[in-house]
């Protein structure tokens, strides 16, 4: 018996020997861990600025700063990295993300005006990070939103790249992302980005998502994101002399916003922009006017309203020939208290689109917005007092002013900590919007869907155009590849124009499994799809008989495969 106990002894410290030495080697050399300040006078920033050589060379060029779960963090002063890569994220694995706030300076009593002063490239990943250092605004509301300043994260260098993701980003009074350098990749996802704007300190044509103010940008890319709460616009490239090359907003969700000169106010515009799969709720809340000083920023597109002045419009750029739109599976809604807003002061919703854009889709411009009714379960409240004090003659009488202002008509300013962890955009799985995207996912933000999401990252990585230059007579749905399969199986097919698609997978029943392109448009030419044999839950399918059917312009097509386990 004593034998057997020391042989299991043994084992057990054999295998935890071999579990540490498994750990080890897996671990990244290059981070640093930074544990949360202990005291006063401990800043990020001093610490990620001192890990240098003493000629000015980085200590490791390949650092990565890593921030503990659930610490607070102060930055006293912005953080430049010339020439260097600045990558901060959270420890792996689970625990609320770390927050990092801005701390006021001890003479000026205000925060710094950035985080992140851009000169090389930059990496952040499940970090929270508010421009000011909050307190309770029942007890101090003055601090609470006091001396907030201009942005997060400004660009000093062009030709740098931005990576943000899975990032909470909130608390600005100009822009949460601002790049007056032309960057060459500007990429977020699955991130938050809440409270853009703060009238206290800066004007109603302030508080944005991005702003690339007017230079080129090579690739901005925005998937799986909520945006909650801003003044102005989500993207800015207004008055703008090169433009964004390709753009992909993609799934996200956009809540409360008053924009003030527009919504996606895209400028100038290069190969492709597409704007698929958004959930769009009171998105244009401060609605369409006669306004002159709204107006003198609606000007990129040369269309004009009723009484000539510049047409206000939600989604704009500079008329072009060569851009090729994709905007389509969006949907929007107009809240009880948005519409209510814009009744009693004799205001429409707005035109989504300017009519050279529409013109640019053709038909397909119909479907590109669909209006439903649609209800969040937890979100702030729309931004009614603020834009009911804004039009009043008696309060900001429809100028950018502050004059007559207070916090007290600010919109819902929620705490970071609330966007963190209580805030919640899964709206009802029977709604028309839970399979209304491409695909048959979830419209907006699928982070608020996260069994979906996961099928959705199988899926966007699927579906291919081969481009061998020759363009299909017929519709034509192929037989799999390979047949019979397990566990994954390729699907072509070709269409001979530009044609709206549905592709489906369905049993031996007759029952939908998964949407594999659900009402998309495509281009005329031969495409591969990958069907990883599961449902559109992620569920892995059982052996049996399925049956697929491509749907294209009132052509039906359909063929059978066989899943062996």
């Amino acid at each position: 018996m004593k034998k057997e106990k020391y042989k299991f002894l043994f084992i057990a410290l054999l295998m935890l020997m071999c579990y540490s030495i498994s750990a080890l080697a897996q671990s990244n050399p290059h981070e640093l861990f930074i544990p949360p300040p202990t005291g006063p006078g401990q800043f990020l920033d001093q610490t990620i600025l001192a890990d240098t050589n003493s000629n000015g060379t980085r200590k490791d060029p390949d650092r990565v700063y890593v921030l503990q779960r659930g610490g607070e963090y102060l930055v006293g002063t912005f953080v430049r990295n010339t020439n260097w890569v600045l990558r901060i994220k959270a420890q792996d694995g689970p625990g609320k993300n770390p927050i990092i706030y801005l701390f006021p300076n001890a003479t000026t009593g205000k925060p710094p005006g950035y985080f992140i002063h851009v000169s090389g490239d930059v990496y952040l990943k499940n970090l929270a990070i508010s421009g000011i250092v909050e307190a309770d605004p029942a007890i101090d509301p003055t601090n609470y939103i006091g001396g907030m300043q201009g942005a997060l994260i400004s660009t000093n260098s062009p030709g740098k790249n931005i990576y943000i993701d899975s990032c909470l980003l909130t608390n600005t009074n100009g822009n949460h992302v601002r790049t007056d350098q032309a960057p060459i990749t500007v990429k977020i996802t699955n991130s938050l980005f809440t409270n853009m704007g703060y009238l206290g300190t800066s004007n109603l044509g302030a508080g944005k998502a991005v702003d690339l103010r007017a230079g080129s940008c090579d690739s901005l890319i925005m998937i799986n994101n909520t945006f909650i709460n801003w003044q102005d616009r989500i993207i800015r490239h207004h008055a703008s002399t090169a433009p964004i090359r390709y753009m992909n907003f993609d799934h996200n969700t956009l809540v409360n916003g008053m924009s003030y000169h527009g919504l996606l106010s895209l400028g100038k515009t290069g190969k492709e922009i597409k704007i698929t799969n958004n959930l769009f709720i009171d998105p244009f809340a401060l609605g369409s006017d006669t306004d002159a000083v709204r107006q003198a920023e609606f000007t990129d597109h040369e269309e004009k309203d009723a009484y000539g002045n510049p047409k206000m419009v939600w989604i704009y750029s500079s008329p072009n020939d060569t851009t090729v739109f994709k905007i389509t599976n969006n949907y929007y809604c107009i809240s009880t208290e948005g519409q209510k807003f814009l009744t009693d002061n004799h205001l429409s919703e707005g035109a989504i689109l300017t009519d050279h854009i529409k013109k640019k889709l053709g038909a397909d411009s119909s479907k590109a917005f669909k209006k439903v009714s649609l209800t969040l379960p937890n979100v702030p409240k729309l931004m009614t007092t603020f834009m009911t004090w804004y039009r009043d003659p008696n309060g900001g009488n429809k100028t950018k002013s502050t004059t007559n202002w207070s916090a007290k008509y600010d919109y819902d300013r929620r705490t970071i900590k609330y966007y963190r962890d209580t805030m919640n955009c899964a709206y009802s799985t029977s709604h028309e919007a839970y399979t209304g995207s491409q695909g048959g996912f979830p419209v907006g933000d699928l982070n608020w869907f996260p069994t979906k999401k996961v099928a959705w990252e199988s899926y966007v990585s699927a579906v291919e155009k081969l481009d061998d230059g020759i363009i299909p007579v017929n519709y034509v749905l192929d037989q799999n590849y390979p047949n019979p399969f397990n566990p994954s199986t390729t699907i072509t097919y070709s269409l001979p124009a530009k044609s709206t698609i549905n592709l489906k997978i369905y049993n031996a029943l007759g029952q939908e499994v998964v949407s594999l392109v659900n009402n998309e448009i495509q281009e005329a030419g031969k495409y591969k799809v990958v069907w990883n044999g599961k449902d559109a839950t992620g569920k892995t399918m059982a052996t049996g008989v399925y049956f697929y059917s491509l749907k294209a312009e009132g052509v039906n097509l359909i063929k059978k495969m066989l899943l062996i386990k």
